[in-house]
Order: C-alpha cells, then sequence, then structure tokens
C-alpha cells in the first residue's frame, strides 16, 4: 500500500513539474515576442530605420573587417577566413527567432561545415542583450545550446551598427573572395545553409 501511495505521489509531483515547465515556456515565448514587438513598434516610424533596412550592405559587397574577441579571449578577425565560405550570423540571447535557429547552425557546422569549406561566426549583440548581467545571459545560452563555432562578443555595439543588424537573426553569407553573396534577415535551417553554400564558390 505504501509503494502504490509513494507511485501515486511520484507521478503526481512529475506531473506538476511538466505543467510548470510548459508555463514558463510559453511565458518566456510570450515575452521574446512582446520585446521583438516592442522594438519594431517604438522604430517603424523612424527614417533611420527604415533607411537602414533598405540601404544596409548588399550582395557583390566587400564585407567590413572586424576584430572582436571571444569569452575565451580569442581574437575573431573576419580577413582572416578570407579563401573560406563563411556565415556571418548575428544574434541576441533574448530572440526567439534566433533560439530557434541555433540547433540547426550548430548540427550544420558539426556534421557539413569542414566538408563544404565553411567557417561560421555567430556574433553576439552583447550591447543590446538585457539586463545588468549581459555576459553571464550569453554564457549560459552557449553552454546550454552546446555551441562549438566562433562566438565574438560584439560589447560596444560597432560591428552590429556597421552591418545595419537592426533585425535579428541576420546572417551574411560571404564567398570565397571575401565577398557577400547574400544577406538573410530571420532564421535559416541546415537546408537552407547548405542550398545557400553551395550556390557560390
Amino acid at each position: 500500500m505504501t509503494k502504490k501511495i509513494f507511485g501515486i505521489a511520484l507521478i503526481g509531483i512529475l506531473a506538476s513539474i511538466l505543467i510548470v515547465n510548459i508555463i514558463q515556456d510559453a511565458r518566456e515565448k510570450k515575452n521574446n515576442a512582446a520585446v521583438n514587438e516592442e522594438f519594431l513598434i517604438e522604430n517603424a516610424g523612424d527614417d533611420e530605420y527604415i533607411d537602414a533596412i533598405s540601404e544596409g550592405l548588399a550582395e557583390g559587397d566587400i564585407p567590413p573587417d572586424f576584430e572582436l574577441t571571444t569569452f575565451d579571449k580569442e581574437k575573431v578577425r573576419l580577413s582572416d577566413y578570407k579563401g573560406k565560405k563563411v556565415i556571418l550570423n548575428f544574434w541576441a540571447s533574448w530572440c526567439g527567432p534566433c533560439k530557434a535557429e541555433m540547433p540547426h547552425m550548430e548540427k550544420f557546422y558539426q556534421e557539413k561545415a569542414k566538408d563544404l569549406n565553411v567557417e561560421i561566426i555567430a556574433v553576439n549583440l552583447t550591447n543590446s542583450e538585457h539586463g545588468l548581467n549581459k555576459l553571464d545571459k550569453v554564457q549560459k545560452f552557449i553552454h546550454d545550446y552546446g555551441l562549438t563555432f566562433p562566438i565574438p562578443l560584439d560589447e560596444t555595439g560597432e560591428v552590429g551598427d556597421t552591418y545595419r543588424t537592426i533585425t535579428i537573426p541576420t546572417s551574411y553569407i560571404i564567398d570565397t573572395k571575401g565577398l557577400i553573396s547574400k544577406k538573410i534577415m530571420g532564421p535559416m535551417d541546415e537546408e537552407m545553409m547548405e542550398k545557400l553554400v553551395k550556390d557560390i564558390d
């Protein structure tokens, strides 16, 4: 009888944990959507915002070089990757579409990037992270998603501004000559990444 009561109690506890997790997940998704919507509403009538989206960097442009540092204090310079295809990605830990994209990006990096001569550089827009413990949030995100590609930190926002990253995620596909082949605004999956890099030299 005691075992039966214990079993029922255990099932009740597990069910409660599951319900709490579902509620928290739904709340987080709602908050992320609200943050993105608030940003778009705030900038909707801003001429600079509209110009930034329409102008930006285009196909065939030379992407501006930059040097940023990772958590491991390693310097990442875009020009060092000339001769390789590069997926240059801009993201933040609070961004819902970035959360959706990252598992695909990591899987692509692990399974296909080397054979396709591709490097991923995922620049964290650290200056846009929320709260006081920005670096802790970024580090937790990297750990939670098991990310292994280079993640330089744009702590001043200078690189993000240079690349006109108004919406995130934004990715630039750069060819082996060091030219922008494609600009993607929004999340990508593995299939899309593979097609984009196969279509360029």
